[in-house]
């Protein structure tokens, strides 16, 4: 007499049912048969609560069918669950009035209390008896009939159909020894008391499936719920670089959403605090964070949608940002130069971006570590500028790497200037005859970014009154020094052609070194 998925509440009933029919068995008192009515009274509460649950889904079909072409096969179902349904309910309750009519009519004018609860020939006669209209096995034949359609209009859902089957099985049943039909199994024996709420509990079972075939059909058409195949969490944010005073903002939603619906969203720090949703828009959640401070901040949360099987939570990826403190960048364009022969320095950087995940090209460009760069252009031929490149590597919330640019600059190349010659620092000037004779010569770039120490390694030095005489070296050869020692005073000592070496380096080439001109005295 019960099956199927049952409340509590239902199972109650139907044992106070089983425990108050085996006592009619004992020829129990009028008292006990007017309990059952109760409890038939109950039953019918029971079902009229189910049928307005019933109602609103019929309504909802109905709408979902008029909004959209894909509800409409749905809707003509439940169409025929409802008169199938509607037609054995009704059967089942002419049957029970004239159960009533025939066994004594109504004690009351209201129609509630049978006056014949113990009469038991005259509904065994009407539904069983062999002369008699055996309503029973009519009964039987509605109660098959609206099975099998059940199950048929839930599309034979493994679930669904084995529920129904079982709440309306009709198989013969075993009496002791004995097996006996279900006819004479429901109603054979009993008084009129016991078989009204019997055939109300059946009627209870035909709302109760009928409720379930029709949550089946609103599950086939999405109403008020949200399904999707995949579904991810999404941050879209116009910049994750920003300086101190700025406003971080982003959109938080999900990849696939429901617009009639506004999801929950919950949004913390990297330490846990929560931040405020500025506004919710079409599925989506829009936030705004003042950047207070200098460094990497993150922030995740969740978003909690409703299912027609509850509330689902996705995870919002812990996503970063980085605020970096006001800058500003100048830079004397013209002196944007490379030279040839060395390894110009270079350091590179983007603003709140670790300097790990910074790359930078450009011929001749390498790294020597993080954030500092030299460039070797000295093998750069046919061509007087070179462009250095900066990208900066980034990782999305799904762990795939992809670079962007953030801008190039463009170098003049150029060779190293001409160096000067000296002795004791000096270019020019006037020196003793002695000093000039005894002097070192060198070479230098004056006023020169780079320190590149040089070493002559061959001159010329010129007398008056004597021919131009070469010498190997930086100093004076004996012969030379004594032709010095004897000038007069005023007399020219130029020394010219002057040839040195960069020392440790032989990339650099010395083309040129100016001359030294001294006056003796």
């Amino acid at each position: 007499m019960a099956g199927g998925k049952l409340s509590p509440r239902q199972k109650m009933i139907n044992m106070m049912y089983l425990v108050l029919t085996a006592m009619l068995a004992l020829n129990v008192s009028k008292d006990i048969l007017k309990a059952l009515t109760k409890l038939d009274e109950s039953l019918e509460t029971t079902i009229s609560t189910v049928d307005a649950k019933n109602q609103d889904a019929y309504d909802i079909l109905q709408r979902s069918a008029a909004e959209k072409e894909s509800a409409k096969d749905e809707y003509q179902a439940a169409l025929q669950v409802k008169k199938v349904t509607s037609d054995l309910f009704q059967y089942i309750s002419a049957m029970k009035d004239t159960l009533v009519v025939v066994s004594g009519g109504w004690e009351d004018e209201e129609q509630t209390i049978p006056k014949a609860l113990d009469a038991k020939s005259k509904p065994l006669n009407y539904l069983v008896a062999e002369q008699g209209p055996q309503k029973a096995t009519e009964l039987r034949e509605q109660i098959e009939a609206f099975r099998s359609k059940m199950i048929q209009l839930a599309e034979n859902d493994p679930t669904i159909s084995a529920n129904i089957s079982k709440v309306f099985s009709t198989e013969k049943e075993m009496e002791g020894d004995k097996e006996v039909s279900w006819e004479q199994a429901s109603f054979g024996e009993y008084p009129l008391g016991a078989i009204l709420p019997f055939l109300t509990d059946i009627q209870a079972r035909v709302r109760n499936s009928e409720a379930e075939v029709l949550s089946y059909l609103l599950d086939r058409i999405d109403v008020g719920t949200v399904k999707f195949n995949q579904v991810n969490a999404m941050v879209v944010a116009p910049s994750s670089y920003l300086t101190q005073g700025d406003v971080y903002e982003a959109r938080v939603f999900l990849g696939a959403y429901d617009d009639s619906q506004e999801p929950q969203i919950e949004i913390k720090d990297g330490n846990g605090n929560p931040i405020q949703i500025d506004r919710i828009e079409n599925g989506q959640g829009f936030i705004k964070i003042p950047a207070t401070g200098v460094g990497e901040r993150s922030w995740g949360g969740t978003i909690t949608i409703k299912q027609t099987d509850g509330e689902k939570n996705y995870p919002i990826p812990t996503t970063t940002y980085t605020v970096a403190p006001p800058s500003v960048v100048i830079s004397p364009s013209k002196m944007n130069v490379l030279y040839r022969g060395v390894d110009n320095p270079l350091e590179i950087g983007v603003p709140g971006v670790e300097p790990s995940k910074v790359k930078v090209s450009g011929s001749g460009v390498r790294q020597v570590k993080p954030g500092e760069y030299v460039a070797d252009v000295t093998n750069i031929k046919g061509t007087k500028e070179i462009d250095i490149s900066v990208s900066v590597e980034e990782t999305d919330s799904e762990g795939n790497v992809s670079t962007r640019s953030v801008g190039k600059k463009t170098f003049r190349i150029k060779g190293l200037p001409p160096a000067v010659g000296t002795i004791y620092k000096r270019t020019d000037g006037l020196l003793s005859a002695n000093a000039v004779a005894n002097a070192t010569v060198e070479a230098s770039f004056q006023d020169f970014v780079f320190d590149l120490p040089l070493t002559v390694t061959k001159f010329e030095v010129s007398i008056p009154g004597f021919p131009p005489e070469r010498v190997n070296g930086n100093k004076m050869p004996a012969s030379l020094k004594t032709k010095i020692q004897r000038l007069k005073p005023g007399a020219t000592v130029t020394i010219r052609n002057i040839q040195a070496k960069a020392v440790g380096n032989p990339r650099v080439k010395v083309d040129r070194v100016a001359s030294i001109s001294v006056d003796v005295n």
